[in-house]
């Protein structure tokens, strides 16, 4: 990096090599759009060579390419306003929905009423965990490690985990 400080423009193929695949497969592991990648991926290094006088040689190359990554990632993720990771039905699997009559929460024997009563509210009712806390007279922390804690079990449960 001090070579290419100096005005060595030959040792930039030497850091792009060595660190392309790394910043390549951060981006990749983060938008599902390759597109959006490759994108990102020429602006992180047009972004280290005009930032390239910054460089201390105090700190390590490869933590300050994670960096200048990073912070591309983010102001990207800012400008666009997209989720990083976006659900898409195709990558999961996932044919049909669920509807709530597939699922028979009662029978659950391993959840106690009250994790029962959270979840329901939460998942079937679609209320929010200030409002749930009201509901069961309790805190909204509670109410929180109450759905937690259930659908940890249900999730053991059906992993076929022991609980």
């Amino acid at each position: 990096m001090l070579k290419y400080q100096d005005g060595d423009y030959m040792a930039f193929n030497v850091l792009y090599s060595r660190h392309k695949d790394k910043v390549y497969s951060y981006l990749s592991k983060r938008l599902h759009s390759q597109d959006e990648v490759d994108d990102l991926f020429q602006r992180v290094f047009t972004k280290l060579h005009k930032s390239r006088e910054l460089y201390s040689d105090k700190y390590e190359v490869l933590p300050w390419f994670y960096t200048i990554t990073k912070s591309e990632f983010l102001d990207f993720i800012k400008k666009k306003k997209v989720d990083s990771v976006e659900f898409q039905e195709q990558y999961h699997g996932i044919s049909e929905e669920v509807s709530e009559n597939d699922f028979d929460l009662d029978s659950e024997k391993q959840l106690s009423s009250k994790e029962k009563d959270a979840i329901k509210e939460r998942y079937h009712n679609h209320k929010d965990f200030n409002e749930i806390a009201e509901l069961l007279q309790t805190s909204e922390a509670n109410t929180r490690k109450l759905i937690s804690r259930g659908l940890a079990k249900l999730r053991s449960k059906y992993q076929g985990r022991k609980i």
